[in-house]
């Protein structure tokens, strides 16, 4: 059953690094005693993001509280400080605070794709639908192909096949190199018998594996061995087969495959 497939997804670290990108680095220099309330509390939030972004989220929540003290309402640190939480697994402060940030500021597309993104990692799939939707939605919203992603893994997750790869297909109009989106794209059409799409999509990944730009693990050349007996390219097959042999010999994959062989014969 499709419900059942393992989709590739980057960890809560890369997530965060991803949503974490654009910040700047920010030291404590710049802050002096001429800074105005409003400069200080936004170089307090960049300092914090820039901690978190780091792996410090206990340094991160100190400089994020001390713009929260002049600015409560700053909505950036707000969503920063949801993320904060979000890391520790305080999901309610984290939901808390990506909420406040929304009453400050509405239109806010970040903290609506952080809050779908929360919702839909403790399950609560149709609260983030309508939050991920959002802010996929938003045309000027610079992490918007992101948002398509975390969407169609929300749909993926509630078994709805067809919108997840719909989504994912937005992703990758957006972003036509995101290897995630690429790899479940191809994994949800190859499931689905829709095998000339599924290749061109793994096709595309594969030119990243070659430009070292990604890389493969047990999911993807497992996948791609599929792919190649459906298009009797033996070559490729024992290539990868070799590959997932030789660097994941005790992966769910690799077992896959040598039952493959076993009812083959």
């Amino acid at each position: 059953m499709i419900r059942k497939t393992v989709l590739f997804r980057l960890s809560l670290a890369c997530v965060l690094s991803a949503a974490l990108a654009s910040c700047v680095t920010v030291t404590e220099s710049r802050f002096t005693k001429k800074a105005s309330p409003e400069k200080a509390v936004e170089n307090y939030t960049q300092l914090g993001l820039g901690y978190l972004k780091n792996g410090h989220p206990d340094l991160a929540r100190q400089r994020l509280q001390k713009a929260l003290t002049i600015d409560d309402d700053y909505a950036p640190a707000n969503d920063a400080m949801g993320l904060v939480w979000q890391s520790e697994g305080e999901y309610d402060y984290a939901e808390e605070s990506f909420k406040k940030a929304l009453s400050a500021d509405p239109s806010m597309s970040l903290a609506r794709h952080h809050l779908g993104r929360l919702y839909s990692q403790n399950k609560r799939y149709k609260d983030a639908e309508q939050y991920l939707k959002a802010a996929a939605d938003d045309r000027y919203y610079e992490n918007r192909a992101s948002a398509f992603n975390d969407l169609a893994m929300n749909f993926y997750r509630q078994g709805k096949t067809e919108p997840a790869i719909e989504a994912f297909g937005q992703t990758l109009r957006l972003a036509p190199y995101n290897a995630e989106a690429l790899v479940n794209a191809s994994t949800l059409m190859f499931e689905a018998g829709r095998y000339d799409e599924s290749y061109k999509y793994f096709d595309r990944f594969e030119r990243l594996v070659q430009r070292k730009q990604s890389q493969h693990n047990a999911h993807t050349l497992w996948l791609g061995i599929k792919l190649a007996n459906v298009r009797q390219d033996t070559k490729s097959a024992v290539a990868m087969a070799t590959e997932l042999k030789r660097n994941f010999p005790n992966s769910n994959e690799y077992r896959q495959y040598q039952d493959s062989l076993s009812g083959a014969k």
